[in-house]
């Protein structure tokens, strides 16, 4: 097993590309903290990874507060001893995306990644190194029109994926992020009540000829955290069906 017996706090757990990173740790062995706001949604990740015979446990944090972050890593080391690995995933509510809420989308996506790693950071340098992946966006490479909030916060993101990585490579931790381009989880639900083919019409954008699911972002991510990475840091991995390699419908 790749993770094995790794202890990984997965944030933003309870759904989506966080549930799916999550199960996937947990098929490699690894024992999983998952957090997530909501206590339903994180219970029921937790109980899938326990029904398939994996560990795992529960912590309600709110990532965009220091104190909860560090309450997140403290329960963590007070049950596991350590972390090995963070991915930071959590992000706001879709309606605070696409209303353009400043504050809401500053504070979870880039302070909440911040916040995290400042907590685990000591704990990793104790422990030998560590891997953490930070769940940025294209979004945070390229524009699109009405997200201005979360685009730059996601390239907040990529720039403190790098900052982190030059800071603590010599203690042996990594910190890689993954831009994710469109990805089919529960966040597009909104979307789709306003239009029904909404995922039908962005689909030629992309060069594959499909949207991502979660499970493709979870395997990056596992190879990430696994020692297969082991001389990736400060990366940026875009991981979007050739999105962002350029226009493959422009009629020439």
């Amino acid at each position: 097993m790749r993770l094995n017996n790794k202890i990984a706090i997965v944030t933003g757990a309870g759904r989506g590309i966080g549930k799916a990173v999550a199960l996937r740790f947990a098929e490699e062995g690894a024992k999983v903290v998952v957090d997530d706001v909501n206590d339903t949604n994180g219970i029921e990740t937790v109980a899938a990874i326990t029904d398939a015979g994996g560990e795992a446990m529960f912590v309600n944090a709110d990532v965009s507060s220091a104190a909860d972050a560090e309450r997140l890593v403290a329960e963590t080391v007070d049950t596991y001893g350590t972390v090995d690995i963070l991915v930071n995933n959590a992000i706001c509510s879709t309606a605070d995306v696409l209303n353009n809420n400043w504050e809401a989308n500053l504070a979870v996506a880039l302070r909440g990644t911040s916040h995290c790693s400042d907590a685990v950071v000591p704990v990793m340098q104790h422990g030998g190194g560590g891997s953490i992946v930070n769940i940025a966006s294209v979004n945070g490479l390229i524009g699109l029109q009405g997200i201005h909030a979360y685009s730059a916060a996601k390239g907040g993101v990529i720039a403190l994926t790098r900052s982190l990585a030059v800071a603590h490579g010599q203690d042996n931790i990594r910190v890689n992020c993954i831009c994710p381009g469109t990805i089919q989880t529960e966040v597009w639900e909104p979307m789709i009540e306003r239009n029904p083919q909404i995922l039908d019409e962005i689909t030629p954008w992309y060069p594959l000829g499909r949207i991502g699911q979660p499970i493709d972002i979870a395997n990056a991510a596992l190879f990430l955290a696994s020692d297969e990475a082991s001389f990736a840091t400060g990366a940026v991995f875009v991981i979007d069906g050739g999105l962002t390699a350029g226009n493959h419908q422009f009629p020439i």
